[in-house]
């Protein structure tokens, strides 16, 4: 797996978002899926929907979370951790507390992140909880599963994933790889942003983003997507934006700021194209180059 090192106000550590890896796709298929939502329902009164996401977080020294709540306008209600750390003491870190409120003197409860060991909760702004600085010398694990209700999952507007898939990273370094981009880029942190609108990702970028389709859109532009021999193996662009558009969860695009300060594009033409036809939010990640 590649791990991406994700950095926000209030935390540090690696993430992949195990979607459309065969393994883990194998491992939580309908069967299991279903089983997990449907005892998460029983537990809750609240019918939580199957297809949830599933992300592998891992922390290292002096990786940590500060107190927050998890608590978003993307309809996520319910999150579970699993932890999967043998012979973990308390004095490698990395436990998990739960608190009365934001202040780290509220702690109400604490868990050490044992192998087989699972959090689970109802999102809301009084979730509060934290991880504690990691200080042993070995990383810690943990897969995180992420739950809309059932009803909301089918009706609310599509939202961004603040994580970059893998096949997406493999195939953002190999596009980079042709505009002379180490794919060294692609294993450091990455900065995930939700705009409002492509006109706000515009002026992030200077209205300037190298390798995008002509207008940002196929629709409105005479841009065509093909391959270095002139195909489209994944189908033809109409196709594609019509694959984005039945999805719920969309992964971000991924660009690259250059040592220049320009922006390329290196994965996500064809979601950047349906966020600018459609005129609805766009989700970035944002790789410095190395």
């Amino acid at each position: 797996m590649v791990w991406s090192e994700a950095v926000q106000s209030f935390y540090r550590q690696r993430e992949v978002n195990l979607k459309g890896i065969p393994y883990y796709d194998n491992l939580f298929d309908k069967h299991v899926r279903s089983q997990i939502a449907h005892s998460l329902s029983l537990f809750f009164h609240n019918e939580l929907d199957s297809d949830f996401d599933i992300a592998a977080h891992m922390m290292i020294t002096g990786d940590y979370i500060g107190v927050h709540t998890d608590a978003n306008e993307h309809g996520e209600t319910h999150r579970m951790t699993i932890t999967l750390n043998d012979d973990w003491s308390v004095s490698d870190g990395g436990v998990l507390l739960t608190l009365n409120d934001g202040a780290l003197s509220s702690v109400r409860d604490a868990w050490l992140p044992t192998a087989n060991n699972g959090f689970v909760f109802e999102i809301s702004e009084s979730s509060y909880h934290a991880v504690s600085p990691i200080v042993g010398h070995r990383p810690r694990y943990s897969l995180i599963l992420t739950f809309k209700s059932a009803r909301a999952a089918h009706t609310s507007q599509p939202s961004w994933m603040p994580f970059v898939l893998q096949e997406d990273v493999e195939s953002a370094s190999s596009t980079a790889g042709h505009m002379g981009i180490s794919s060294e880029t692609f294993r450091k942190s990455y900065k995930f942003i939700e705009f409002n609108s492509v006109d706000e990702f515009s002026c992030y970028v200077g209205s300037q983003l190298e390798n995008a389709p002509s207008q940002w859109s196929y629709r409105k532009g005479t841009s065509i997507n093909v391959d270095q021999n002139g195909h489209q193996p994944k189908g033809t662009d109409k196709k594609r934006i019509d694959a984005v558009k039945k999805l719920r969860r969309i992964p971000p695009i991924l660009i690259v700021r250059r040592k220049s300060g320009r922006f390329f594009l290196v994965d996500g033409s064809h979601r950047l194209s349906h966020a600018n036809d459609a005129g609805t939010s766009l989700g970035v990640a944002v790789f410095d180059e190395a």
